[in-house]
């Protein structure tokens, strides 16, 4: 299913879930992933981000806060990751799509799946993503596509981002409510990411996250084949999976899981990887390699 990157709105194609994503972005990926799960069939939009697609008119029609991903289901039309896989788990659970949320299971199961979910889905993926380009002391051998030169490039792109939202302002865009508030929480993450205290807080709530997953990881061992909360693959597992991507490349594992610490979640990160969502749903080193030639790296925030 390859991306489309014409940039203007392509057709939509009946019985077909169109996904708007850019392949750097940590929640769009969190989606890919979970319509891989579900065996849905699907379309991606490549929106280039890094030329500013995200705020053309017929993007910000879309999703009036120019962000990825969003998803298009016939007339449905649906931002903001969370909302997009409650939205897929509601329409498409049944026989020939897995569940994802287990509120088929017992009350302690459920109950302990929405707080893994909640705690490892409210971690500020941008503030940890961009704050690690600033702040290189906490990091080491960043992988693609976080290398040296995406890093120095990604360090501007929040103030220009801002500059283009507030030109779009200035100019009476029809979205500008919206694009208020985007303009607002820009200038709190640039804040954020420059501040070496904040950033080292951020991180800290990291480690206590993954320490709350490394015990549970611990009581499920000597139990039926398990994952995170039960033995299906849940929403809490997507979750974790790609915060431990998204930790791996930014050179982030050996604070996290390497050199002995953590060892459930090094062994549950190993398998993780082996799940075919892990391996369609993550940039190869092909794309990786297209990507940097083409000049287009950006992540989504």
């Amino acid at each position: 299913m390859a991306s489309g990157e014409a940039p203007h709105e392509p057709a939509l194609k009946s019985n077909e879930i169109l996904l708007y994503l850019h392949n750097y972005s940590f929640y769009s990926q969190k989606v890919l992933m979970a319509l891989i799960e579900k065996g849905l069939k699907y379309r991606t939009h490549l929106v280039n981000i890094a030329n500013g697609e995200q705020y053309q008119d017929w993007f910000l029609k879309i999703n009036p806060r120019g962000e990825v991903p969003v998803i298009q289901d016939g007339e449905n039309i649906v931002p903001d990751s969370l909302r997009i896989i409650n939205y897929l788990e509601d329409k498409y659970t049944g026989e020939s799509h897995a569940r994802l949320i287990p509120t088929d299971e017992s009350a302690d199961i459920i109950e302990k799946h929405n707080h893994f979910h909640t705690i490892i889905h409210e971690l500020p993926a941008d503030v940890i993503t961009i704050g690690s380009f600033y702040h290189t002391e906490f990091v080491r051998s960043p992988k693609l596509p976080f290398i040296y030169p995406v890093r120095r490039h990604m360090k501007t792109v929040t103030a220009k981002s801002l500059a283009k939202l507030k030109t779009l302002l200035e100019k009476g865009h029809e979205a500008g409510e919206t694009l208020k508030l985007k303009i607002e929480f820009l200038e709190k993450l640039e804040a954020t990411i420059k501040d070496k205290e904040a950033f080292s807080k951020v991180l800290e709530t990291v480690d206590r996250v993954l320490d709350e997953v490394e015990q549970q990881l611990w009581d499920n061992q000597g139990k039926a084949e398990m994952w995170l909360i039960c033995p299906r693959y849940t929403l809490a597992d997507i979750g974790l999976t790609t915060l431990l991507e998204r930790l791996n490349v930014l050179g982030l594992e050996d604070r996290y899981w390497g050199r002995t610490k953590r060892p459930c979640l090094a062994g549950y990160w190993e398998r993780a990887r082996q799940r075919q969502s892990y391996k369609q749903g993550t940039p190869s080193v092909l794309f990786h390699m297209k990507t940097l030639l083409q000049g287009i790296t950006y992540l989504s925030l």
